[in-house]
């Protein structure tokens, strides 16, 4: 079922809910496209989901979470607000459509799909879980790393980083606000993944690393 569940900047924000997951209280998030001037994560997620019969998998995902910076190549929407820190907000009608959807859902996987300007190779942060790592994110970015290197980078906006894995702890958040992936790794305690491919690359590959590193998540849960 695809519908629009919020207006931003008179532009609708599109869900897209698979049959497995209206029959199912527990699922897999994946969003895309919550700064506009990072187009590949959309468009590896359209292509993922287009190659793919949905219908068995218990999904819900936002194509573009901001539309309006999409069309115009921006990070921010119309008024200047990066729509990746306003998660603490309960009155935005982005969170506010999140939030709604996601209440009465269990959700075992969530993906947030992103682009880094500076980026030298593929990443990811996962929230720190305590105790020893697992294999789990590295398997995402050996997935991708024949189209695209791992980011060599041995620290990242300031956090330290292991083979292309950065693990922050919850406590050291943005001052600038609450992000969607600490928003949903907080309601929800499932696993989540922020990927992220170097914007100056070629886009081609940039959206082939986004479909090879969703493909390998969803894998990796079982389906």
């Amino acid at each position: 079922m695809m519908r629009s569940v919020a207006q931003l900047d008179g532009l609708p924000v599109i869900e897209v809910t698979s049959p497995a997951l209206q029959n199912n209280k527990t699922g897999i998030y994946i969003s895309a496209g919550i700064h506009g001037d990072e187009p590949a994560g959309v468009t590896g997620l359209l292509d993922w989901a287009t190659s793919k019969n949905l219908a068995s998998i218990p999904l819900v995902l936002y194509p573009c979470l901001n539309p309006w910076g999409l069309i115009n190549n921006s990070r921010f929407d119309s008024q200047g607000n990066d729509l990746n820190r306003i998660w603490d907000n309960e009155d935005h009608p982005l969170v506010q459509a999140v939030s709604k959807k996601i209440k009465s859902i269990e959700l075992f996987l969530s993906l947030n799909l992103h682009e880094d300007y500076d980026g030298q190779g593929i990443y990811l942060y996962e929230p720190g879980r305590g105790g020893r790592p697992d294999s789990f994110a590295g398997k995402i970015l050996s997935s991708a790393e024949s189209i695209i290197r791992r980011d060599c980078r041995k620290t990242i906006e300031g956090r330290k980083v292991k083979d292309g894995i950065i693990r922050p702890r919850l406590s050291n958040l943005p001052k600038e606000g609450k992000p969607e992936a600490v928003y949903l790794y907080e309601n929800k305690r499932g696993r989540n993944f922020t990927l992220e491919t170097p914007s100056e690359f070629a886009f081609y590959d940039r959206r082939t690393a986004h479909k090879l590193m969703i493909e390998c998540a969803i894998n990796e849960s079982g389906y």
